[in-house]
């Protein structure tokens, strides 16, 4: 049980504790030595602000996966008191790929916020980003927001930063602005 913090060095153990009681410290350690067919943390080099963001990413992941059926099953097996099964029991749920257009296409899509011809350009905090011209666009399940959405194909300048490897590219309709006619493209 937690002591009652009165010191900056119990506030350290305190918060240290609660990373640990609740699987952080693991969860990060694990991120930070982790390796699989797919993704070698020592290969990446991995900051330590890299692995904190992963490992809210996973989080936040496994947050928007919860559903009744994985709540009622946890319930059931720590009721029943078996807690060594609890671990087999963590299986995200991912929509499945094989996602139906909606019924009532194209009514339910919402309007489009950019037109053919559209001048746009990445939201980035990065002030060096790239930029174009919308030439198409394609309503498209977004998983990582698991519902669909506007994509768009952009036509790109020849002085945007990816024009040296690539004519083109597609975003999300949330990932782009609009820019000014005056926007040297």
């Amino acid at each position: 049980m937690l002591k009652p913090v009165s010191y900056k060095t119990d506030q350290y153990r305190a918060y240290q504790q609660a990373l640990d009681d609740f699987g952080i410290t693991e969860l990060l350690a694990k991120l930070s030595k982790y390796s699989d067919a797919d993704f070698d943390s020592t290969w990446m080099q991995l900051k330590q602000q890299e692995i904190e963001m992963l490992a809210a990413i996973l989080i936040s992941q496994l947050t928007s996966s919860i559903d009744g059926k994985l709540i009622a099953d946890y319930l059931n097996v720590t009721r029943h008191s078996k807690q060594d099964i609890v671990p087999g029991l963590i299986n995200l749920k991912f929509p499945d790929t094989s996602i139906e257009l909606p019924a009532n296409f194209p009514d339910a899509a919402n309007t489009p916020r950019f037109l053919y011809g559209d001048r746009l350009r990445w939201l980035t905090a990065e002030s060096d980003t790239d930029w174009g011209i919308v030439i198409g666009r394609f309503y498209s399940y977004a998983l990582h927001h698991c519902c669909w959405t506007w994509c768009y194909l952009i036509w790109l300048s020849k002085d945007s930063p990816s024009a040296s490897w690539t004519s083109a590219d597609i975003a999300w309709e949330e990932d782009l602005e609009a820019i000014s006619e005056e926007t040297n493209l």
